[in-house]
């Protein structure tokens, strides 16, 4: 299949190329990699929003509960005017007994729903401070924050620049290697923490894949010098290469 590819040159080319891929790694790595001071301009404005939102949702919990109880008020306001008209009509102690009765329960009932009713008030008054004062802390903050964000997205935008230019450039370089070659390396750095090429160097006779640093048997490691074929190391899966010296 590759019988009329120089394998040494390819793979020296295809070192480089992923020296070119680490780097546009880091670039990506650095548009991720948010300020100190933007995480903390965020996490305060998250904390600050989740705040707003629970003294919102509480105080809509006890305006509900406010109007309910008013109602019934107004309800039971209205049964004792009724009860009283009614009362100023009817002729018999019996019946005069019966309203005045009926309205002593109404009236209890209005004092205890008003009595109840009162501590609802303070507190929606209290939680409404405290929004509008969370909401003028937000509206003084919310500049700065913008700020940041707008500094973060020329930085991003910046390094995208650069990314594509020197993608550009790798596209370039890509195109000279071996498409069987190039679709391996690809695969292997895809499964292999963005490393599909390794150089093997030895040292006191002991021969070792970089990656992984395994001890190369001595016959892999003499076809990687020889650098008439593809190896890949028998326990990383990496494509080896014997480096830039001669040979």
């Amino acid at each position: 299949m590759m019988e009329d590819v120089n394998i040494a040159g390819a793979l020296a080319d295809l070192y480089t190329l992923q020296e070119r891929d680490q780097e546009l790694d880091k670039i990506k790595e650095q548009q991720e990699l948010l300020p100190p001071e933007l995480i903390e301009a965020r996490e305060k404005w998250a904390e600050l929003s989740a705040r707003l939102g629970q003294l919102k949702e509480r105080y809509l919990t006890l305006q509900r509960e406010y109007k309910q109880n008013d109602l019934e008020i107004k309800d039971l306001t209205a049964k004792r005017k009724q009860a009283e008209d009614e009362q100023m009509q009817s002729s018999s102690v019996r019946e005069q007994t019966q309203f005045e009765n009926r309205i002593q329960q109404l009236s209890t009932r209005i004092d205890e729903l008003t009595e109840l009713t009162m501590p609802i008030l303070e507190e929606m008054e209290n939680l409404a401070e405290q929004i509008q004062a969370l909401e003028a802390e937000m509206a003084e903050m919310k500049p700065e924050l913008d700020a940041l964000e707008a500094k973060n997205a020329e930085r991003v935008a910046q390094l995208e620049a650069e990314y594509q230019e020197k993608f550009a450039k790798r596209e370039e370089m890509a195109a000279s290697i071996p498409k069987n070659l190039l679709r391996e390396y690809q695969a292997i750095r895809r499964a292999r923490k963005g490393v599909g090429v390794a150089l093997v160097y030895a040292k006191g006779g002991v021969y070792r894949c970089s990656a992984c640093s395994v001890q190369l048997p001595t016959h892999v490691a003499q076809r990687v010098y020889q650098g008439q074929q593809v190896v890949r190391c028998p326990s990383c899966g990496r494509l080896l290469w014997k480096g830039p010296q001669e040979g």
